[in-house]
């Protein structure tokens, strides 16, 4: 599953610096941005969609900010211009754009895609389908996790520290 998704960042990564940013491809990433053109799908899939080209074999966990408002979710079906995903509450309105987290568990890789909502579901299952706007990043899952370990930067653990009082 992990795959797919890699495909689409890197495809994003390499559309976002040759038209967005207007930063020259090698000839090697011109190539591969073609081949990724065209193994990947270029619509906005729907949530219920189940073409083996877009459809996710492991549904993803989504956690999404858009005007102030934190909202999560589901990816279930992703192609080359956005991804379809199930929301636990009401999604945000139409045109809205958003800053969405995707967890990839299997390769411990969180991806942030700065996206706009153009599908919106409110009847049924809540969902909405966004397209790919701006450059995307990634990073290792728990890499800026808010944990801090002593021992990371040289720090004596609290165990070997002789105790007050006791001479040791």
């Amino acid at each position: 599953m992990g795959e797919k998704l890699a495909r689409i960042f890197e495809y994003r990564v390499l559309h976002a610096k040759h038209r967005e940013l207007q930063i020259p491809l090698t000839p090697n990433e011109e190539a591969r941005l073609t081949r990724l053109r065209q193994q990947l799908p270029d619509r906005v899939p729907a949530l219920d969609e189940r073409d083996a080209s877009t459809v996710l074999a492991a549904p993803l966990p989504a956690h999404f900010v858009a005007a102030g408002h934190f909202g999560s979710g589901t990816v279930r079906n992703a192609s080359a211009i956005g991804l379809a995903i199930a929301t636990v509450e009401e999604p945000p309105a139409l045109g809205q754009r958003l800053i969405l987290h995707v967890q990839e568990p299997e390769q411990a890789i969180e991806y942030t895609f700065p996206c706009r909502v153009v599908v919106r579901v409110v009847k049924g299952t809540a969902s909405m389908g966004v397209i790919f706007e701006g450059v995307p990043s990634q990073a290792c899952s728990g890499q800026n996790s808010g944990v801090w370990r002593s021992d990371a930067f040289g720090v004596e653990r609290a165990s070997s520290r002789p105790r007050r009082g006791t001479g040791t």
